[in-house]
Formats: structure tokens, sequence, C-alpha cells
């Protein structure tokens, strides 16, 4: 008997992992993914931090034990420009893999660079993680431009078998998210228990937030103040904080729970820039990768859903 539960959970495992799927959906979560990052670092410049003095050299763990060291602003600023360039030929899936791979080094470095000077950062973890699955993903074989420069070169390129080569990378985004958001909503319990929500925690927050709390002020500042003055609103938003981040791992085993825990957070994440300030489109932006586009477009283009074993999108 033990060993049949063990084999059923076995093979749910790998039916969770790998059942086989189209391209279609890594292709365009590719093509979001990178396209929607660079559009939100395009004009955002790390190169003066190659001329902060060393006294506020503080390295985080990669950066002191990997002794990387801090370079000039100009070659800073070449970095920046190539990894750029690498998240373009990603979003049109040209030479997908190479790309992917020197998105990932040079955002590794580009996006944590800004971390050692006494200030670790949240926000961009979860990027540099997302672009370290997309390096072992097949993301070139649908909606890019190197199938379609095989083709116009006269090289038909196969029809791409389904596999669960295109299932996992995106599943395995799911879980660093649940892992990410879990881990804010354990801490909060951990450490307030249930004063985190009860006590006047939130209220206090939303009133040191507008008085310029944080590096953005809140949009609302008027309703942050106006709610803060109210505590059981307070609290009924620390529950459901709570609940967001701790409850999110559900999403991962349950269609249901995608539907609520997914759009939940991404309402959180807004309500924190209107109502406190901090902003985190990075967090929102990993959000792509639980809808299903290829389903979203075959609806808008009022066509059936890929269920073909073989499919071969350009």
């Amino acid at each position: 008997m033990k060993a049949i539960t063990l084999t059923a959970l076995r093979a749910r495992w790998n039916r969770y992992w790998f059942e086989p799927e189209g391209p279609s959906n890594l292709g365009l979560c590719r093509a979001l993914f990178y396209g929607l990052l660079l559009l939100l670092y395009l004009f955002d410049d790390v190169s003066p931090w190659g001329g902060v003095s060393n006294a506020f050299w503080f390295p985080i763990t990669l950066f002191k034990f990997g002794r990387i060291p801090v370079l000039g602003e100009g070659p800073l600023f070449a970095l920046d420009a190539v990894w750029k360039l690498s998240l373009l030929a990603c979003a049109f899936g040209f030479a997908t893999r190479p790309a992917s791979v020197l998105a990932f080094v040079f955002g590794l470095y580009r996006l944590g660079l800004p971390h050692n000077f006494g200030k670790v950062h949240h926000f961009d973890a979860m990027i540099v993680l997302v672009l370290g699955v997309m390096v072992f993903a097949r993301l070139g074989d649908a909606w890019s431009l190197d199938r379609l420069i095989a083709r116009r070169r006269g090289r038909e390129p196969k029809p791409v078998a389904a596999s669960g080569e295109y299932r996992w990378p995106v599943r395995a985004v799911w879980v660093i998210m649940a892992l990410t958001f879990f881990a804010a909503g354990f801490s909060k319990l951990r450490h307030g228990g249930i004063d985190w929500v009860t006590s006047e925690n939130m209220s206090v927050v939303l009133n040191q937030h507008a008085y310029l709390g944080s590096s953005h002020d809140p949009l609302l500042v008027d309703l942050s103040l106006f709610l803060s003055r109210h505590p059981l609103v307070c609290s009924l938003i620390a529950l459901g904080t709570v609940v967001i981040e701790a409850g999110y791992p559900l999403a991962l085993f349950s269609r249901r729970a995608r539907w609520f825990f997914a759009p939940a957070m991404c309402g959180a994440l807004i309500g924190i820039r209107v109502l406190m300030g901090p902003s985190f489109p990075q967090f929102i932006l990993c959000h792509l990768f639980w809808i299903p586009w290829d389903r979203v477009l075959a609806k808008v283009l009022r066509a059936p859903a890929p269920t073909s074993p073989a499919v071969s999108p350009a």
C-alpha cells in the first residue's frame, strides 16, 4: 500500500512539473517578461555607483566571498548597455540561449551592485532568480526570431513536440514567488504574532509613510492618513496582507486559489504604492507567469487553444 502511495505521489509530482505542453505559453512569457523588464530599467543608470567612495562599500555575501569589485563608471555604463541589449534580444527571441545567459550573468552584477552600499533592497532579487531559471529553459522554440530566421534561410524548423521542457520553467517561477511571499507573511507572524494584525502597527506604518518615511511619497497621502485613524480598517488591511502572503503557496496546487492569490497580491503591491510609497513593479512583472498566455491569445484570435502534441508557432 505504501509503495502504491509513493508511486502515485511521484506520478503527481512528475505531472506537476513535466506534463507535456506546447512551447507557445513559454515563448509568450519570455517575450513579455524580457520586454517589460527592459522598459522598466531602460532609463535606470547604474554607472554612478562606480564613483561612490569605498568608505560606503559594505559588500553582500556574493560580492564579498566572490571578491567581485566595483567597476568604474565607464565600464559600468558599457555593462549596463550590454545587459539591456541582451534583454532586447531575449524579448524578440534572437540568439535566445546566449542572450539569456548574458541577461542573467550581467543582471546578477548589475542588479546586485546597489545592494553593497549599506542598504540591501528586496524588490529585484526575484528578478535575478527568474533570469537564472530562464537560462536553462528552451525559450526560443516559439514566437522567436531564431525560428523565423531559420525558416527564411530555407532551414524549415521541424514542428516542436509538446514537452515538459516548456512547463517546468513557468512552474519554477511560481515556486520562487510562492516562497518569497510566504516568507514575508511567515516573518510577520513569527516576529509580531497576532499583534501584527490587532495592534496599532498598521496605523503607525501608514502614518510614518505619509511623512516621508520612504524613498517615494504615497500617491494618496490624504487617504493614507484617513485610513490610519480607523483601527478596524487598519486591522483588516493587516489581516488581508498576512492572509495573502502566507496563503500564497496554495496557488501552486489549486486553480481556484490562483484566481485569488495572484490578483490579490498584485492588488496589495499596488496598495502599498498608493498608501505607503514603496514601489514593487518587479514583483508585479513576475506575475505574468501565472497567466496562460497561449490560451488568452487563442481566445483573442477566436481560435481553439493548442492541444496537438506538435505545434510550431513562428
